[in-house]
């Protein structure tokens, strides 16, 4: 995360560090796409397409960039998910939350 904003987070993508800023209403929804489910593919595709039910396809309604796994680190930082790092990488809700 390079930094946050009053309108939203700031991802600096890649080897090449692409300017990506993602609005607060995409990372502030994700707990409720999580709640009541148990293990989410983050599903991080390369392509304006995602795979319905990942979080890759949530993020993409207000981004079309692979920016899912990037998310989910910061998420993870923040205690709002878990991740479980095995391929297919996967989150769920913290208990906390």
């Amino acid at each position: 995360m390079a930094r946050y904003t009053s309108d939203g987070l700031v991802l600096l993508l890649g080897q090449q560090e692409a300017w990506t800023p993602l609005p607060w209403r995409a990372v502030e929804e994700v707990p409720d796409v999580l709640r009541g489910r148990s293990w989410v593919p983050i599903g991080t595709t390369y392509s304006v397409d995602a795979v319905e039910g990942t979080l890759d396809a949530h993020l993409k309604m207000f981004m079309a960039r692979a920016t899912a796994a990037w998310v989910a680190v910061v998420l993870e930082q923040a205690g709002v998910v878990e991740i479980d790092r095995a391929r297919p990488a996967r989150v769920r809700l913290s208990p906390d939350w």
